[in-house]
């Protein structure tokens, strides 16, 4: 098994060798959210001006290249929207006033050096990340990361428990995988076998 964590933003090189190493297995899971609310939300880094920084965002997944079967680990739009509703209003509202905003300073300000701020994602939760909680952006990070951590986990278990042997490719965002690593290792007890450095960009 192969988990790509993944960045939003790279070089096209980064996304076309994930593409095409994933695509090799037998399965590959990926993630993806088709919603309005998303498209909004995801404004804070699609609006950056990748032609600037010679970077771009993650492109969809090449059609009908590689042979993998290719498996949705995502949640559908509706569950998606219907969680987002459950977010106090004024919450939401900053949010997509935010995401705009966001993507704008990082269109006008932003270097390879400052997006390469804060990329790395450890498997055990940080003493800043434990201490930093409250009620708002506990219920925010249900909706935007535990309750996807939980489909994609289900739809990898299903596939481990097929009685064929197979490669497996997990193409989703890093910030899913401590999610996904903590299953393997209680699941089965799974553990690392190796690793492998991909350049996401340079810096500048």
């Amino acid at each position: 098994m192969t988990l790509f964590p993944m960045v939003h933003i790279g070089e096209a090189r980064f996304f076309d060798e994930v593409y095409r190493d994933a695509l090799d297995h037998d399965v590959l899971l990926f993630e993806g959210v088709k919603s309005p609310v998303v498209e909004h939300l995801t404004r804070s880094y699609r609006w950056l001006d990748g032609g600037r920084l010679g970077l771009v965002t993650q492109p969809r997944m090449p059609a009908g290249a590689g042979g993998a079967e290719r498996i949705h680990a995502d949640v559908s739009q509706a569950e998606f929207e219907a969680a987002w509703k459950t977010l106090p209003l004024a919450l939401r509202i900053l949010c997509v006033a935010y995401a705009p905003w966001t993507g704008l300073r990082r269109r006008w300000f932003s270097t390879r050096d400052s997006l390469s701020q804060g990329l790395d994602v450890d498997d055990l939760r940080t003493r800043e990340s434990s201490l930093f909680w409250d009620a708002d952006s506990a219920a925010l990070q249900n909706v935007i990361r535990t309750r996807r951590d939980m489909r994609l986990c289900e739809k990898l278990t299903a596939v481990l428990d097929r009685t064929e042997e197979l490669s497996i490719a997990v193409v989703f965002g890093a910030n899913h995988m401590p999610a996904v690593s903590r299953m393997l290792s209680d699941y089965a007890g799974f553990r690392p076998a190796g690793s492998e450095w991909m350049t996401v960009f340079g810096l500048d």
